[in-house]
């Protein structure tokens, strides 16, 4: 256990220290790229990538997953499930070659075509990367895995960037997609130790599909409703309204990246080791839970008092239309880390078939936001969105308790300790007119002391965790 415990520790913090470079830098490429491109161009590509991104889990089809999940792989079993991922690459990017007139038909925008093509080679190089990524996935190998991210995405934004000053226009954020792609597929393979074997077996592949296949599905619909926003935009809107929905979608994301993305990707393959021990299994999940909890709703309520001032700021005026859809939008993602750790914990309890059977039931309660869409406009279905966002986590509570006997009390005190010193900031916010930096300045600041000394007084692992770590961090300079 102390082994485990230590090479978790490691892992997260090389995937975290890497997460903060890795964004940062993303952040402030996808600034410069902001400034020198338009919304109406950001659109373009987001029309083209909605295809794109649904299509790339048929590239793995869930095998990745059931390699880490299983305890003991073979040889043959990676080497099997290596082959079968270029002939799923390279047959998705010649069946997207193909279909690209009829995409950009759907949109009635022929510039569409070539887009998708060109975004279709992803397909291919993502391909050749799988198995690697899950081999060290598997052994908690996260520094390997973050120095490979880092470098690629660093490199591939130069790239975007000096072709956008160029004025490639929008094939700048299709070069800087490509570039990251070939590029983390070079990283990888010079910096892994496993080469493939000239070895394949439909034995191992049918072997990893009774897992793999949920994960498949369930991924499958969990994708296509996450693009149906973006389709449905798309069809019916303009390219520069779908410009400031992802622009806003993109600022937003950063609250889950830094408050759960890591914690999420190591803590699968701990909490897989620990599936047949209840007690350890329990006590760091809930521990991993108070934390993100923490950390999302404290970032949540950073953002949504600044919005403004940082999408305008840092972006320029002409993407003012994305304050009010942000604003919305950030007081949603709070919830996307708690229900991440919850999919985490059903399938490192192999529970991938009753994840899948519940996630459909979850897709559907999501069509009712994509209606107001169609039928009213973007706040509209904003606000829809947040508020299916929370009825989806008591939802998924009450099945974790059902199948795992994880305590649902457990799960929503911890959502209720970050929920309750943020709600009474938020209403101040909107009942007080606030254009004045001094005033959102006075609002942030009191809220981040209330927040604190509220986590504080209750004694949150969350809050504990923050100070022990930060100790640490600054005894070793």
């Amino acid at each position: 256990m102390s082994s485990l415990k230590r090479k978790s520790a490691i892992a997260l913090v090389w995937d975290f220290g890497g997460l903060l470079i890795n964004r940062g830098s993303g952040f402030i490429i996808s600034i410069f790229l902001a400034r020198l491109l338009s919304p109406e161009e950001f659109g373009l590509v987001g029309m083209a990538a909605v295809f794109i991104g649904i299509s790339q889990v048929f590239v793995d089809v869930g095998f990745a997953s059931a390699l880490v999940q299983r305890n003991e792989n073979s040889n043959l079993a990676y080497s099997s499930v290596f082959y079968f991922n270029i002939f799923s690459g390279a047959l998705l990017t010649s069946v997207f070659y193909l279909l690209s007139p009829y995409i950009g038909n759907f949109y009635d925008n022929t510039e569409i075509t070539s887009i998708v093509r060109w975004l279709s080679l992803s397909f291919l190089f993502n391909s050749l990367n799988q198995v690697q990524s899950a081999i060290l996935t598997k052994q908690l190998n996260f520094r390997v895995l973050t120095i490979r991210n880092v470098v690629a995405s660093i490199l591939a934004g130069i790239v975007g960037v000096i072709a956008a000053y160029q004025g490639l226009g929008v094939y700048a954020l299709v070069l800087q997609s490509l570039i990251n792609s070939v590029m983390s597929t070079i990283l990888l393979w010079s910096i892994s130790s496993w080469k493939p074997s000239l070895l394949f077996s439909f034995k191992e592949l049918k072997g990893l599909m009774g897992f793999s296949s949920y994960v498949f599905f369930d991924r499958l619909v969990s994708t296509a409703f996450r693009k149906l926003d973006v389709l449905i935009i798309a069809k019916v809107f303009s390219p520069a309204t779908l410009g400031f929905y992802s622009r806003a979608v993109s600022l937003k994301d950063q609250v889950t990246t830094y408050s759960s993305a890591s914690i999420q990707k190591v803590f699968f393959p701990v909490l897989s080791s620990l599936q047949n021990n209840s007690k350890d299994y329990t006590n760091i999940y809930f521990r991993v839970i108070s934390i993100v909890t923490f950390v999302s709703f404290f970032l949540t309520g950073i953002l949504f008092f600044m919005g403004r001032e940082l999408i305008i700021g840092l972006f320029g005026q002409k993407w003012e239309a994305s304050v009010p859809i942000f604003e919305v939008l950030v007081l949603g993602v709070c919830t996307y880390p708690l229900n991440s750790m919850i999919v985490n914990a059903f399938m490192s309890k192999g529970l991938s078939k009753e994840n899948f059977r519940i996630g459909l039931f979850r897709k559907l309660i999501q069509i009712g936001p994509l209606l107001l869409a169609y039928f009213y406009g973007i706040f509209e279905f904003t606000v829809a969105v947040v508020a299916i966002s929370y009825l989806l986590t008591f939802i998924n509570i009450y099945y974790l308790n059902k199948y795992t006997q994880l305590s649902i009390r457990d799960h929503v005190n911890k959502l209720v300790d970050g929920v309750l010193p943020l709600v009474p900031f938020v209403v101040i916010s909107k009942l007080v007119e606030m254009d004045e930096l001094k005033l959102k300045l006075i609002l942030l600041i009191t809220f981040v002391i209330t927040y604190i000394l509220y986590n504080w007084v209750k004694g949150t692992e969350g809050l504990k965790f923050m100070i022990v770590n930060g100790k640490k961090l600054f005894n070793r300079r």
